[in-house]
């Protein structure tokens, strides 16, 4: 919360006026209604008196210790995302920066909010170079965060936007900073559950770390993949690609992903006619992108139900991808690959 709504709410809760504010502070009544309406701020001097005034301390009167839920955040960077792909990327960039701003100590927050405005910035933004230095700013200061997950995370998106710029050395610097993988503290809170009686809890957590871990098994053999390619090992490729479906379908992942590892062989091979054709594909059943939530496997995990809009968001981001690919530059001017994004707009 900003300073302003701070003080015209403990104002309030205190029953006091803003002549009876400014008369102990020595200061006049317009100036504490220039604070209340954020037009201007207290001076630094009267911060500790206008505090004690409210009948609160310093750091609740800066929101220092102020926590958003975990609702709460998902709300917010579902606002920014809502408007990268509706209002444009300026203005989700703007409302994530003033977001930032005003909750500068909830490391969750900025690290989905910089997240999701860097998924968004693609070729074709402009000031790009701008918006991507801000943002390198952002994970380098959630990297440093007490908070080991969210470090760790910020640390794997430096990680690779630095691989990709080849400064290889400040890469390595940020994987030496990540903690090695102990025993799962989530595991061992199963079985805790698991032996108080609360199996409904104990299978939540189960069935989260095996969702978690398909999708990274999944992810782990399309790098597989997209190495081999590069490599020209083809031969080797398709026990990978079998592999990948298998997953796909064992684990309930979605019909969407059962085509994808085949797709990073296509483009790598240049076939054009394959690649249109899987695209084709993932295009017609890119609604099954959620259809993990409707398996027996994870019937204990409480989803948020999908909403339309996350399947616009899913188009979106495929659509964009597509066109920002480089690799796929062989097939852009193909009918079909146009029909293909056409269709990622409806």
């Amino acid at each position: 919360m900003k300073i302003n709504k701070v003080i015209r709410k403990y104002r309030k809760e205190a029953n006091l006026t803003q002549e009876q504010i400014a008369n102990c502070l020595g200061v006049s009544a317009p100036a504490v209604n220039k604070w209340e309406n954020g037009i201007s701020y207290p001076d630094i001097t009267l911060l500790s008196p206008l505090a004690r005034v409210l009948k609160i301390n310093i750091d609740t009167l800066l929101s220092f210790n102020e926590e958003l839920t975990d609702k709460e955040i998902d709300l917010l960077a579902n606002e920014i995302a809502e408007l990268a792909q509706n209002a444009g990327y300026q203005q989700a960039y703007e409302r994530g920066a003033d977001l930032i701003k005003e909750y500068a100590t909830c490391d969750r927050l900025i690290l989905s909010i910089t997240s999701i405005l860097d998924c968004f910035l693609t070729q074709g933004v402009e000031n790009q170079d701008g918006y991507e230095a801000q943002i390198l700013l952002w994970y380098e200061l959630i990297a440093t965060s007490e908070k080991q997950e969210i470090a760790s995370m910020a640390a794997a998106s430096l990680v690779s936007k630095y691989t990709s710029k080849q400064e290889f050395e400040k890469a390595q610097q940020l994987i030496d900073r990540i903690p090695p993988a102990g025993y799962d503290k989530q595991l061992i809170q199963a079985m805790l559950f698991k032996n108080q009686g609360k199996n409904e809890k104990a299978y939540e957590i189960y069935e989260r770390m095996l969702l978690k871990n398909a999708n990274e098994l999944w992810n782990i053999i399309q790098l597989i993949i997209r190495l081999l390619s590069q490599e020209e090992a083809f031969n080797k490729t398709k026990r990978y690609i079998d592999l990948g479906k298998e997953v796909v379908q064992l684990f309930d992942l979605g019909a969407y992903s059962e085509n994808t590892t085949e797709l990073f062989l296509a483009i790598e091979r240049r076939e054009t006619e394959k690649s249109l054709e899987i695209l084709e594909q993932m295009v017609s059943k890119i609604e099954t992108i959620s259809d993990f939530r409707k398996s027996d496997l994870y019937t204990h995990i409480k989803f948020r139900e999908p909403r339309g809009s996350d399947f616009d968001m899913a188009k979106l981001m495929l659509k964009r991808g597509l066109e920002s690919d480089e690799e796929s530059a062989f097939f852009k001017d193909e009918p079909r690959f146009k029909a293909i994004l056409k269709a990622l707009d409806h």
